[in-house]
């Protein structure tokens, strides 16, 4: 489904990630649409330096996930698929933040592997939860939030 070996080439340039940490983004964008039904229909854009290749596409419309609303699903995502190993998977990835999860998207933004629109920003990542709270101090499975039919 995804190009792995575009994906190592992204992992070449920034060895910080390991190429399982690109591929559980992109598998939780989709996660986000088609399981929590996150993100409003927008006409999808290229980041900014890009824009003109594309952008003015009226057939270019997506669901849009804000970066806050990613790292929620990621969130979401990673107690489910994981428990209570949830951080040390990410941290074994090289993932030890919700900024790291920008850095990623961005990467794969340069490399034309997913798109933002303008109003899109690295900051969006910024200290959205604290790993060490949401998947030690406070973990907790929420059944409303992750429900066996979700699957």
């Amino acid at each position: 489904m995804y190009d792995q070996y575009q994906l190592r080439e992204i992992v070449k340039e920034d060895p910080r990630f390991k190429v399982e940490a690109y591929y559980y983004v992109l598998e939780t964008l989709d996660f986000a649409r088609s399981r929590l039904h996150m993100g409003k229909v927008a006409k999808s854009e290229r980041f900014p330096q890009n824009s003109e290749t594309d952008a003015d596409d009226p057939e270019e419309v997506s669901s849009h996930i804000t970066g806050q609303e990613l790292c929620e699903a990621l969130r979401i995502r990673s107690v489910w698929m994981f428990g209570y190993m949830a951080k040390t998977v990410l941290n074994q990835w090289g993932v030890f933040t919700t900024d790291d999860f920008g850095t990623i998207v961005y990467n794969m933004v340069k490399h034309n592997k997913i798109r933002v629109t303008a109003e899109d920003s690295p900051d969006d990542f910024r200290e959205v939860y604290d790993f060490q709270e949401v998947f030690c101090s406070n973990f907790c499975i929420d059944d409303d939030e992750i429900c066996a039919d979700m699957f």
